[in-house]
């Protein structure tokens, strides 16, 4: 993810957010017997708002879910209770949320936060206090550097250094046309330096491509057009747009109004993009985390992917519009899966302990954390765009549809 101009430092902690809960939970000075207390702070204002929603829609279903099948910890039965906190996409906020829910308010497990540049500020507060926690949404390697050989921080979504590999490797197979000059557009933060100087230009050498140009624009901007100007004259033959999805479609809607689309156009995140664009993007590639039509993985509270759709739509009424739900549930349930490997709530020695020697499965995909506490077992695959929905087209095997190419609307 991003890295916010939209994060200053609060003047106190009872101005730092707002503060709900779920479950019908309660304030009080200790903790109710058998309640597994878990504290989500997440960016429901700010930058991070686009994706707050439907991870909370994903975590609830796992609650309801596993609070009526049942969790069974140390021999006891658990039911979960959820406080919500508003870090408002700031990461000085984040880190005074995430000590305030271990330190005061006695929370028994925390997903701290999503935004790599916002969950940095995280890793600091759990490596001082200690305590093991997760992320909801971040991937970062860089992120995740300053703990490696003593993680506190564990992500069960796989590194960001392998979010375009499977694209660049599809990419580099192409023809007609063949794709051989790749470009970038990316804000000049923390995320964007990281991808245009090692993630991208490593995947574009093991696709044999030539990455040829990197355009940053100010972070936390819309000044896309210099940057976009640039590429246009250069004229690649694929664009990387390395952004959140509020930039994306800023991008996206300067690329529609000059007329000009590249034969192969990548997006970082398919969030909130449907409704501004429609069959636009059709023909787009998108990183897929996960696909709802996959059963390749199982637990015992969700099952398949196709089962977590079906609770979904009858929860909500509607079809999932992409995969962020289903890393809030996911979270939930590898956390519940590696509080009952360590057999307590309460002892954050053996909780990181279960968390470095967890080998397991959601509905979602394979968990297994490396020593810097990033999920070395998932995989990231090439998606694209049909009929308005991410289809996974990359690699062969796990392919659902065969790739458009080149892109509908190039005029490269």
């Amino acid at each position: 993810m991003r890295k916010y101009d939209r994060r200053q430092i609060l003047k106190s902690a009872a101005a730092a957010a707002a503060v709900t809960a779920g479950g019908g939970f309660a304030a009080r000075a200790q903790g109710a017997a058998n309640t597994l207390k878990m504290g989500v702070i997440v960016g429901q204002t700010g930058g991070y708002a686009v994706y707050a929603a439907e991870l909370r829609r994903g975590i609830d279903i796992a609650v309801e879910v596993i609070n009526a099948k049942g969790l069974q910890i140390g021999g006891k039965s658990y039911k979960i209770e959820t406080t919500y906190y508003d870090d408002r996409t700031e990461g000085p906020t984040a880190a005074r949320l995430v000590e305030r829910a271990v330190t005061n308010d006695g929370m028994h497990a925390v997903l701290a936060s999503g935004g790599s540049p916002i969950v940095k500020a995280n890793v600091s507060v759990a490596q001082r206090l200690r305590v093991p926690m997760m992320p909801l949404w971040s991937q970062v390697d860089g992120v995740y550097a300053a703990q490696k050989g003593s993680p506190y921080m564990f992500s069960a979504i796989p590194p960001f250094s392998l979010m375009y590999r499977e694209i660049m490797s599809l990419i580099g197979t192409l023809d007609n046309p063949k794709i051989k000059r790749v470009a970038m557009i990316t804000p000049n933060d923390e995320l964007g330096v990281y991808t245009g100087k090692d993630y991208l230009p490593a995947d574009a050498k093991i696709a044999k491509l030539d990455l040829t140009d990197v355009e940053y624009y100010p972070a936390g901007s819309q000044e896309y057009t210099t940057a976009l100007s640039r590429l246009r004259r250069n004229n690649p033959d694929a664009l990387v747009i390395n952004a959140l999805s509020a930039e994306v479609i800023g991008i996206l809607k300067e690329m529609r109004s000059t007329d000009w689309f590249p034969k192969v156009v990548v997006v970082e995140s398919p969030s909130g993009l449907r409704e501004p664009f429609g069959d636009v993007l059709n023909g787009i590639y998108v990183p897929i985390l996960w696909d709802k039509a996959v059963a390749a993985t199982r637990d015992d509270y969700i099952g398949t992917g196709p089962d977590f759709a079906k609770l979904y739509a009858q929860k909500y009424g509607k079809e999932m519009p992409d995969f962020v739900a289903a890393i809030g549930a996911h979270n939930v349930i590898t956390y519940c899966q590696v509080l009952m490997k360590a057999g307590v709530t309460d002892d954050p020695r053996k909780i990181r302990a279960a968390f470095q020697a967890f080998d397991g499965a959601t509905f979602f995909g394979k968990v297994g954390f490396r020593d810097d506490g990033l999920n070395v077992k998932g995989s990231i695959l090439a998606g694209q765009f049909q009929n308005q929905e991410p289809k996974i087209v990359y690699p062969k095997e796990a392919r659902v549809a065969e790739p458009i190419h080149p892109y509908p609307g190039s005029k490269g």
